[in-house]
């Protein structure tokens, strides 16, 4: 292998040759340097105007490389300059496997950016002859450099639900439900937002079921983007209303008892109120027991298998739609009269008015669930608080390719899927504390955290 063969592969460089190399201290850090001449083509004429170029001295630029042996690695490059004397036109070489714009090998910069989603940024500083703000800067421009090639299989079956994270606003995350995994994170949720989003996503024909709650701008974006699509609203939310309706009631009912009564009903009971039947300590199915004996409480109890009754509409009938809008028909007709059951019928009317897209779940194949949407919306969140100050570009960034060799996805052309969340904890590691070095930083009002001004670190 010739030396310039051994620089390019070595170094990653091409069209160069080495000329020395020395190990330094540079503020306190052990740093690798190696010397590299320029050895490329050098043009006679100028491009611009076609006149002769002439020597115009030769200058050296520092280039940051892969770390060497474990120790953090620059390249001292030199190169000759030319300059037209007609038009005043100054060439210098492109080097080849040296990205100009970073002043770092092609190498370095995709390194940066795939160690930075596991690791922090900190604790990549110390593989590199940088700061830990200008590694965030630098994973920041890839992603964002190599976006439309960062991108994932548009799933079958898609999950869509919203998500407010302090200091980055309502964001949309988006989930391929077959797969369990994340497909992507869209900054807001207005309808423009969608819009803007959905309608710049190839491949949208491939989607068949889209899940989600009842939020109308969803409906309306895939009904616009997704035309092989049957929208389902999630049964989760959708049950949920009973037991919010059941809380509505046994709220109501508070205001009639004494202060033991109170704190009896709105602390001890609610809880075992909102589980299922068949979900219940032996202590909460005899407290229950003991209010249906109560008359006074006979419209709590009441309400409660109403809210039951509700769940059984998809526990009892699971294989037929037919069936189950029957059941709920019936519900409907179970619900006494009286202003306290007022939460029941608005429930019974949000069902009426989404009945099409409720019902709708009976007819999937796979019995679609947002759930996992829900999943990936709290571990989102749990990685937000740990990094207060993140750029939704940085937060969205590792939570989508956490699990993922970026050379891979863009390899791939959109054949890849997203990470699997299948596991509670942090989707990536944030800062230890660094009593030995000197940082910006505020004080977090919530929680008296402190937090890197900067990068968003935790400290």
């Amino acid at each position: 292998m010739g030396a310039a063969g051994y620089v390019e592969e070595l170094l990653g460089v091409r069209g160069c040759e080495l000329i020395g190399s020395a190990t330094k201290v540079d503020c306190g850090r052990r740093l690798q340097q190696f010397d590299l001449r320029y050895r490329g083509p050098v043009p006679a004429s100028c491009p611009e105007c076609g006149g002769t170029l002439h020597s115009h001295g030769a200058r050296t630029v520092d280039v940051v490389s892969t770390p060497h042996l474990g120790i953090p690695t620059r390249l001292e490059i030199g190169f000759p300059r030319m300059r037209c004397p007609e038009c005043g036109y100054v060439w210098r070489p492109a080097i080849g496997g040296v990205d100009a714009g970073h002043r770092m090998t092609e190498a370095a910069y995709a390194d940066i950016a795939q160690r930075s989603l596991r690791l922090t940024f900190r604790e990549v500083a110390e593989e590199y002859p940088l700061s830990h703000v200008t590694v965030k800067n630098v994973f920041e421009d890839y992603v964002r450099e190599n976006a439309s090639r960062l991108r994932f299989k548009v799933p079958a079956f898609l999950g869509i639900d919203e998500k407010n994270l302090k200091r980055v606003g309502m964001v949309t995350v988006i989930t391929d439900l077959e797969h369990r995994t994340v497909f992507d994170m869209v900054p807001g949720r207005t309808q423009s937002d969608l819009d803007a989003y959905f309608s710049s996503l190839e491949g949208l024909e491939r989607v068949r079921w889209v899940s989600s709650d009842m939020y109308r701008p969803f409906w309306r974006s895939i009904a616009k983007y997704t035309p092989n699509a049957t929208w389902v609203i999630d049964h989760f939310h959708v049950v949920r209303g009973a037991n919010e309706a059941l809380d509505a009631v046994r709220k109501g009912l508070q205001g009639a008892l004494d202060r033991k009564g109170r704190l009896e009903l709105k602390k001890g009971l609610a809880y075992a109120l909102r589980k299922r039947t068949r979900d219940l300590s032996p202590y909460e199915a005899s407290a229950l027991r003991a209010l249906r004996e109560d008359p006074s409480y006979s419209t709590l109890m009441t309400a409660y298998d109403l809210k039951e009754d509700f769940f059984g509409i998809y526990d009892d009938h699971p294989s037929s739609r037919e069936e189950a809008e029957a059941a709920f028909d019936a519900w409907i007709r179970e619900i006494p009269d009286g202003r306290e059951f007022d939460p029941f019928r608005a429930l019974a009317r949000t069902v009426q008015n989404h009945r099409e897209f409720i019902f709708n779940y009976w007819e999937c194949p796979s019995r679609i669930s947002n759930g996992y949407t829900e999943c990936a919306n709290r571990l989102i969140n749990e990685t937000d608080m740990r990094g207060r100050g993140y750029s939704f570009e940085t937060l969205r960034a590792r939570t989508l390719y956490r699990r993922q060799n970026l050379d891979r996805i863009i390899a791939s052309n959109g054949l890849t899927i997203g990470p699997r969340i299948d596991a509670p904890g942090p989707l990536f590691v944030t800062e230890p504390d660094r009593e030995d070095e000197a940082v910006d930083e505020f004080i977090d009002p919530r929680s008296g955290v402190k937090v890197d001004a900067t990068t968003g670190e935790v400290l």
